[in-house]
């Protein structure tokens, strides 16, 4: 699904799911993000959510715009991470070994002298592979 972050798009939403065209409640948080990213979230993340955001029982249009293009922007972030890995994946079973990481190094930088001690720092687990989540940890993404 497209990442949406069109002000006016967001603002439609809202509006269709709202039933006074001020507010959301959390159920219709979840349907109004379910219509913008194709993702409905749990309901312990939007209790989570609307208790970080110390909104009460409601958000406002603001709230759930910023919400929404902050999450858009975290999307479009794994999506590129996601790609990366898979570039560097030359063996394509889920782990960037040692020499895919060191052969994807070298050609996107020859002159890269720290590509050993990259690998190390990124194999968290030294099995000898980088999992996503390590590569997640190196990128320095939560």
């Amino acid at each position: 699904m497209a990442l949406v972050t069109d002000p006016e798009r967001i603002r439609s939403v809202f509006l269709k799911y709202s039933t006074d065209s001020t507010h959301l409640t959390r159920q219709q948080y979840k349907l109004a993000s379910l219509a913008i990213s194709g993702y409905k979230p749990s309901k312990s993340m939007v209790e989570r959510l609307f208790r970080d955001l110390e909104v009460g029982d409601a958000m406002d249009i603001q709230t759930f715009s910023s919400v929404q293009l902050e999450q858009a922007k975290l999307r479009s972030t794994s999506e590129t991470l996601k790609q990366i890995f898979q570039t560097f994946d030359w063996s394509c079973n889920g782990f960037i070994s040692k020499s895919d990481f060191l052969r994807a190094v070298n050609e996107v930088m020859p002159n890269f002298s720290g590509a050993e001690n990259l690998f190390e720092k990124a194999d968290w687990d030294m099995d000898g592979r980088i999992s996503w989540r390590d590569f997640v940890s190196l990128m320095g993404v939560s």
